[in-house]
């Protein structure tokens, strides 16, 4: 039996203190997941964006790295925004992440 993952691209889902930041408009909000096509955010303070808004900022990854993206967003629930991204984040980047995250888990002891 094969691996079964629902998914069209793979989603890092990040612990708490390793999170990504994504940089829109002068707010910065916590990124709870990311994928090549898609994010997931905690919106925090700010006022919900509607359904279908055109989202444009930056993701500022813990080990350095900006990249810009571009989507809309699918939905706002319990406090959170999950947006398709049209100019996402490249898979390179996905796998470095996916590094960066083991690595940290090493080192910590997890």
């Amino acid at each position: 039996m094969g691996w079964v993952h629902n998914r069209e691209f793979y989603r890092i889902a990040y612990p708490t203190t390793l999170r990504p930041r994504l940089l829109v408009l002068g707010h910065t909000f916590e990124v709870i997941d990311i994928c090549e096509r898609g994010i997931r955010f905690v919106l925090g303070e700010a006022m919900a964006p509607e359904e279908g808004y055109a989202l444009e900022g930056t993701v500022r990854f813990r080990r350095g790295e900006t990249i810009n993206v571009q989507g809309e967003v699918l939905r706002v629930k319990d406090g959170e925004v999950a947006a398709r991204l049209d100019s996402g984040v490249p898979l390179r980047a996905i796998m470095e992440e996916q590094r960066f995250l083991l690595d940290r888990r090493r080192h910590l002891g997890l």
